[in-house]
């Protein structure tokens, strides 16, 4: 039990994404994946209230929600089975249907978890991840609420923060998806690279090279769980063939990280090579798509290495960009890129993960927002004096809000 601490100055939380670099599918059987956090961030402002209510602001979805926090549930260890029963608490509190709703629900239960006074603020949450694309975009907004959230009620410990970040993560990804493997929060939480098998602890990889990448929506929607019950089939009915193709994705996936960890001469070429033979591997499985295919193609002309990321059957690809790459040259493959009806975009994948921000170039966050927003309307009220700096965070545009995270 903590007291809630008198918060009076704004602040952002911002949280990175995820791309699968190898292993992909095969770690469902045990394989060895590599994954690393992409710097396409959730962005969580958190501005205080003067009254009892909190305010949950999700403009990407159509979420605007005002809470009184004496009637949200509070929860005490072990009262629920699993964090996803925290509709059954919610009484007479109605929550929509639609896109925000898992939202809202993990928001209810990490603020039930964490507050044990009543208090007042709100959270809006910018996110620069497109959603169902395989990207983390749920662990990237659990990881900026848990953190935001830990830090207003007191719990966020000096040491071993993210751990801390982390562990109440995973539990928001639960509301969310049921069981979840842990893995999309870890890297959102720590950034970098990190090594998974499932079972084990996600380890994060010795290297601090955050490689330049472009990301490519394909905007093909598909089935995460048609995707790999259509490998699980093939399993089933070429056990010897399929199995031999899993141990070969294992394989990209052990290189890889042994060249993550001991650089040397050629790393670059090499990782190009394993990115070639992963997505030729999963294209084996039948879960790549003509999208693609083509996304490879137009990288390739250009002496990129593109692979899907994630689930495969259209989302996303991802694209290495070599460092002698020179701008013109990565416009020039965006630009085709988005000719043939992609989404791109030019980003790097490693970089760090979870972080505060409370200023912006020595200026505070909120004066910088409303400064650098179009929203020139004072929104203020006696409830909320910050409410024209939410409404400036939402209008702000994209390539502002990304300069919020340090």
């Amino acid at each position: 039990m903590v007291a809630i601490p008198h918060t009076t100055e704004a602040f952002v939380v911002s949280a990175p994404g995820k791309a699968i670099l190898f292993g992909e599918h095969a770690v469902v059987y045990g394989k060895t994946a590599v994954a690393g956090s992409l710097d396409m961030r959730a962005y969580a402002l958190v501005t205080p209230r003067s009254d009892n209510h909190v305010r949950l602001v999700l403009p990407d979805i159509g979420v605007d929600e005002l809470f009184d926090t004496q009637t949200l549930p509070r929860l005490t260890p072990n009262m629920l089975e699993h964090p996803g029963m925290v509709e059954q608490l919610m009484g007479h509190i109605s929550v929509p249907s639609g896109p925000g709703r898992l939202a809202i629900l993990t928001f209810a239960y990490l603020f039930g978890s964490l507050f044990v006074d009543n208090c007042g603020f709100t959270v809006s949450v910018r996110s620069l991840l497109p959603v169902g694309a395989g990207l983390g975009s749920s662990a990237a907004y659990n990881v900026a609420l848990a953190a935001a959230l830990l830090r207003l009620s007191g719990r966020l410990p000096a040491k071993n923060a993210s751990d801390v970040i982390n562990e109440w993560a995973f539990a928001g990804e639960q509301v969310a998806h049921g069981t979840p493997s842990g893995i999309d929060n870890s890297v959102s939480t720590r950034g970098g690279f990190l090594e998974y098998t499932k079972g084990s602890e996600a380890r994060n990889l010795r290297t601090t090279n955050a490689l330049r990448v472009l990301v490519t929506n394909t905007k093909v929607p598909r089935s995460t769980r048609e995707l790999v019950a259509g490998v699980r089939n093939a399993r089933d009915e070429h056990p010897t063939v399929v199995n031999l193709v899993l141990d070969a994705i294992h394989e990209t996936a052990v290189s890889a990280v042994s060249l993550f960890e001991n650089s040397s001469d050629g790393v670059e070429q090499r990782l190009q090579d394993l990115v070639r033979m992963n997505h030729g591997l999963l294209a084996t499985l039948g879960v790549s798509h003509a999208a693609l295919e083509r996304i490879r193609e137009i990288t390739a002309r250009h002496n990129m290495a593109s692979k899907l990321t994630g689930a495969g059957g259209g989302g996303c690809a991802l694209t290495l960009v070599p460092s002698d790459a020179s701008d013109e040259t990565v416009e020039q493959v965006q630009c085709e890129l988005r000719d043939a009806g992609f989404e791109c975009y030019s980003t790097v994948v490693g970089g760090a993960g979870v972080a505060f921000t409370e200023c912006v170039a020595a200026e505070p966050v909120d004066k910088w927002i409303v400064r650098m927003s179009s929203h020139g309307q004072n929104s203020a009220v006696p409830a909320d004096p910050f409410a024209t700096v939410v409404a400036a965070f939402v209008a702000l545009p994209a390539s502002a809000v990304s300069k919020l995270a340090p």
